[in-house]
């Protein structure tokens, strides 16, 4: 375990998650869903219901409820975890079709040099005027469908794909970060010799903040918890582009980050984004919060 992984510290893994299906007794990719209320108004079952369907069918669906945060929820469902791939997706996606776990798959037998694979990111279809407004205007919301492997930032707990041994190697989640799971584990993945990639023709949906009030709850949450890692985890933040890209740089200097924001807000002005410019000053806000909040 390298250095980076070793110095984490957090709660052991005391309560186990729950396979809540199998296919067979020994299925080669378990599907690790964190979910602090075990149904997330409902898309729990909806996911499930997909995954049953899924052409690759040797999978186990292993809930991980009330557990945080994240990382350690993930943590406590691989637990359990008999296959040899890990996919962890967030409680709230709805999967693009029936083949995306087989997808995800695919470039493992192919490519030995890649270490974790996603689908592009797509707000649901059922989405409103306001969500499809939110995905174009801000931060990581969405990701293009590539048409080729594709080295990326975008690859997240959304849904993504690793070997299990690759996740053991890199020394699983952190346990304890509020923020920044996502950066982090990319970057021990990438530093263990990896790529990082969105795979062709394939996608996931999350959904985008439905209306000012959860736009801006979203926005300052982002910023509040991005500060605490800023004053907690500062060694883990990472510089994230806002799409698909092959340059991946860490940064962790307070004065770079507003700049960036700063720079982020007049972008905003110019190309006349609203939403985008409502998201910067609701982070920003959040961020001024976070750095003095008594956590």
């Amino acid at each position: 375990m390298s250095e980076r992984v070793s110095k984490q510290k957090g709660p052991k893994l005391i309560m186990p998650a729950k396979c809540i299906y199998s296919y067979d007794g020994s299925p080669l990719v378990s599907i690790v869903v964190p979910s602090l209320d075990g149904d997330r108004g409902g898309n729990v079952q909806r996911l499930v219901d997909q995954l049953k369907e899924q052409s690759l069918q040797s999978i186990e669906i292993i809930l991980s409820i009330g557990e945080s945060p994240n990382g350690h929820a993930r943590n406590v469902g691989v637990e359990i975890a008999r296959g040899k791939f890990l996919v962890f997706i967030d409680d709230d996606v709805i999967l693009g079709d029936e083949q995306i776990i087989e997808k995800l798959l695919k470039p493992f037998d192919e490519y030995p040099d890649i270490g974790m694979t996603g689908p592009a990111q797509l707000v649901p279809p059922e989405a409103g005027w306001f969500q499809r407004w939110c995905a174009g205007q801000i931060p990581r919301a969405a990701s293009p469908i590539v048409d080729d492997i594709t080295p990326s930032d975008m690859v997240t707990h959304m849904c993504l794909a690793i070997p299990a041994d690759l996740f053991e190697e890199v020394g699983r989640e952190s346990d304890w970060l509020l923020a920044g799971t996502d950066p982090d584990l990319r970057y021990r993945v990438r530093q263990s010799g990896y790529r990082v990639v969105v795979i062709p023709q394939s996608w996931a949906y999350h959904p985008a903040p439905h209306d000012m009030r959860s736009l801006l709850s979203y926005a300052y949450k982002k910023g509040s918890y991005t500060a605490w890692q800023y004053r907690f985890a500062k060694g883990l933040m990472y510089d994230c582009p806002d799409g698909h890209a092959g340059d991946f740089q860490a940064s962790t200097s307070l004065p770079y980050r507003v700049a960036r924001k700063c720079f982020g807000m007049v972008k905003e002005l110019v190309l006349i984004r609203p939403l985008g410019l409502v998201y910067d000053l609701a982070y920003s806000v959040g961020y001024a919060a976070g750095l003095v909040r008594k956590w």
